[in-house]
């Protein structure tokens, strides 16, 4: 027999060596020794040669093949593969850049009430350009790859896109708004990518914040035949003004279609959203509904000692590489001129940031090692300070001392 990694798993070295199951978004920490056995597990030596090989750690390397076995996360050929004997990987650069969201246009078919984004001149990323960042992204040890836009579908090459970037092991989530998906669309996408995000702000209240009559019947359609292909479909909700007493009803219609991640955020006021501020759900109820709703996982986490978002970047449509997609209007670089590396390397040194240098430590809040500090563009907002406090996560939190989150109503 020859152990070989499963297909659907991938080897990086990040802050530790880990597996990562890029269809199933399941993460495994590795220890050193375990690291060290799966550097083999090519498909090229059989286990008989490695067991002769780590003959003194011969039980401890048996129960870690079971369990990975076990765990679907290598296979066991009867044949000999002609790959190399043997692989090495790199560690990453360190903070890890993990999920890369990837505007590839502007092109959108609606004008949501609450988005952020510059569409005033509809454009898109060259697929050469695309190509090469995913290229990039997968060199740097990347895991996660968003691709948005506007609406993503609206790219002129989008499939041609998606088909060759189909062998690169990361996980490739769509983010739409459901409204182009139809039964050709889906069976399209159904092996290429491994799961789509629809946007749903509400019931009723969903074809107002979106600007279109039918547009929650349409994406609820988008969802259902999605699924009907075997796609995995996760939801995205902004919680406002209009939506907080429908997001019972939404609940339920969600766990009724077996929606396998729920996720939920509160508009910041920017773009649109500040021509549509009547909208905006106070602080209390924003941190009431995020706190009660959603499931499943999010997009990405923080490491222990930093703040939000210390394993994410964007791409805009033009280029330019930023924190992420709020913070576009200050770039580090712009893609077509400046590696993906040298602008993670501009962002480690100015945008991401520790949670020891934000005004919460000196508030001595007691969940700062679970909130991360919350986001820093909404702390921005509210405060004028990057290093200033989030009131919405206060709010999750129930840390009243934030002087932000008594006075949030009235800095509207």
């Amino acid at each position: 027999m020859y152990p070989k990694l499963a297909n659907h798993v991938v080897l990086r070295v990040l802050e530790h060596p880990v597996l990562y199951d890029f269809v199933n978004n399941e993460l495994y920490e590795l220890e050193n020794d375990e690291y060290q056995w799966m550097r083999y597990f090519t498909g090229y030596s059989s286990l008989n040669q490695l067991l002769s090989q780590f003959n003194d750690s011969r039980d401890e390397f048996l129960g870690f093949l079971k369990e990975l076995k076990n765990e679907r996360l290598i296979e066991l050929k009867d044949k000999k593969a002609s790959e190399i004997p043997f692989y090495s990987v790199d560690q990453s650069t360190l903070p890890s850049l993990r999920t890369l969201l990837l505007h590839v246009t502007t092109k959108c078919n609606l004008a949501c009430l609450h988005c952020y984004l510059d569409k005033s001149a509809p454009i898109e990323l060259d697929l050469q350009i695309l190509l090469e960042i995913v290229r990039q992204f997968d060199q740097m040890q990347g895991l996660k790859l968003l691709i948005s836009g506007g609406e993503p579908l609206l790219h002129s090459k989008i499939f041609e896109f998606l088909e060759k970037i189909r062998e690169y092991k990361i996980r490739k989530i769509l983010l739409s708004n459901g409204l182009l998906i139809d039964k050709e669309t889906a069976e399209r996408l159904k092996d290429l990518v491994n799961e789509v995000q629809i946007s749903i702000d509400g019931i009723k209240s969903h074809d107002r914040f979106r600007d279109m009559k039918g547009a929650f019947e349409r994406s609820i359609a988008a969802i259902k035949t999605l699924q009907s292909f075997g796609i995995r479909v996760s939801v995205a909700t902004m919680v406002h003004k209009e939506n907080i007493d429908e997001l019972p009803e939404l609940e339920q219609i969600l766990k009724d279609m077996n929606i396998e991640s729920w996720m939920l955020d509160a508009p910041s006021p920017s773009g649109n959203f500040l021509e549509n501020l009547e909208l905006q759900a106070s602080v209390e109820d924003a941190a009431r509904a995020l706190k009660k709703y959603g499931w499943g996982y999010t997009f990405e986490d923080s490491s222990n000692i930093y703040a939000c978002g210390a394993h994410l970047a964007a791409i805009m449509s033009n280029g330019d590489v930023a924190k992420c997609g709020f913070f576009e209007d200050q770039p580090v670089g712009n893609i077509q001129t400046n590696p993906l590396l040298s602008c993670w390397e501009k962002i480690k040194d100015n945008w991401i940031w520790r949670l020891d240098a934000l005004n919460c430590r000196e508030l001595d809040c007691p969940h700062l090692s679970d909130c991360k500090g919350g986001c820093r563009y909404r702390a921005f907002q509210y405060s004028k300070n990057l290093m200033g406090e989030d009131p919405v996560k206060c709010g999750i939190y129930g840390f009243k001392s934030s002087r932000f989150f008594q006075e949030t109503d009235s800095l509207l």
